[in-house]
């Protein structure tokens, strides 16, 4: 899904192994093969809709924008459900809100699955060049989120509130619990991890 950690995710993926495909949602061409292996990245699904909302400039969220973006996040949820669906293939998954400022997490979660060995060097070179910091560098010099480096696929204004469970400081009570009723599956699924 986007607006999960994707970038960073593809972006240490990239630093470990050649031939590395990035999609959003993930399965859509080229066709799945049966060597693919899935890496997904998985945030608190409110967050998510928080981020979408940011991304698009919104700066009110009244009860008919929340029902547009809600409206859209649905349909992108229910194709990422669909796509996961279809693939078979190994697939690992890694909750944003355990590698958000732990890269350690996501090191020790990919050597499991992959059986490899990162070494502290290569940990320390990934931590710097994904880093929030140098990701920040990067967004700086692009003028909008409409705008993305090629290389690292960091657009403008791509970072803004990281931390996990920032919904709850945008978010009424009301429009959590209306969010929290409709986006049930994705939360259950985002439970399980």
């Amino acid at each position: 899904m986007p607006r999960t950690g994707s970038t960073l995710i593809r972006r240490i993926l990239d630093e470990l192994f050649t031939n590395v495909t990035s999609r959003h949602p993930p399965l859509r061409k080229p066709p799945i093969h049966n060597d693919d292996i899935l890496v997904i990245s998985c945030r608190y699904p409110l967050d998510v809709f928080v981020s979408v909302v940011r991304i698009s400039g919104v700066l009110e969220l009244d009860d008919s924008t929340l029902n547009h973006y809600l409206r859209l996040l649905e349909a992108q949820y229910r194709l990422y459900f669909h796509d996961l669906s279809l693939f078979k293939n190994d697939k690992v998954k890694l909750k944003y809100e355990k590698f958000w400022n732990n890269y350690d997490y996501i090191f020790d979660r990919l050597e499991n699955f992959f059986d490899l060995q990162i070494s502290q060097k290569k940990r320390k070179h990934i931590n710097h060049v994904c880093g929030i910091k140098n990701t920040k560098k990067i967004q700086s010099a692009l003028e909008g989120f409409n705008n993305t480096d090629e290389k690292t696929k960091i657009h403008g204004d791509h970072i803004a509130t990281p931390e996990p469970f920032g919904y709850k400081k945008i978010l009424t009570e009301r429009q959590i619990s209306f969010l929290e009723e409709r986006l049930h599956e994705p939360l259950e699924e985002w439970r399980k991890l």
